[in-house]
């Protein structure tokens, strides 16, 4: 999968891979708590440049946590389902008519993805500071804003 379809994030040790035996209670919790923290920071950012996207015409910003399942959008899906093969959580950005706009990349910064191979899988996880990950998304928000 790639991880990134904009900009990487400037630390190349914002992620680190674990395998599927070492899967436990803790490291779900750990998940969850990244996962919840990327969704009240997704508000806070939407409301932050909600304005800032309308000056530039595009309406409807839209910063939010997404959750899949072998890139599938499933209803219900939550944080339990983290061990679940090809699950994977990302912080997205969308606007009115994004899709049609193919000038632009889609921004998504995933925080989780298992990759289950036939016997053994490896999760990624984001595991850079909270601080980073906010940094990150404001730098790619910023540079969305520029293209306009």
């Amino acid at each position: 999968m790639k991880f990134f379809k904009s900009k990487p994030p400037s630390s190349h040790n914002a992620y680190v891979g674990i395998p599927d035996t070492a899967f436990d209670e803790e490291l779900k919790r750990a998940f969850q708590e990244v996962e919840a923290y990327a969704a009240e920071l997704a508000k806070t950012l939407q409301e932050q440049y909600t304005k800032e996207f309308e000056k530039k015409n595009r309406k409807h910003l839209r910063v939010c946590l997404e959750r899949t399942i072998d890139g599938d959008e499933v209803e219900g899906i939550s944080s339990d389902h983290v061990f679940e093969k090809e699950y994977c959580s990302f912080m997205a950005v969308e606007y009115d008519n994004f899709e049609d706009d193919n000038r632009y990349e889609d921004i998504d910064m995933p925080l989780w993805y298992y990759f289950g191979g036939y016997w053994h899988g490896t999760g990624t996880l984001y595991q850079a500071a909270y601080d980073n990950l906010e940094k990150e998304m404001e730098e790619a928000l910023k540079r969305l804003l520029n293209r306009f």
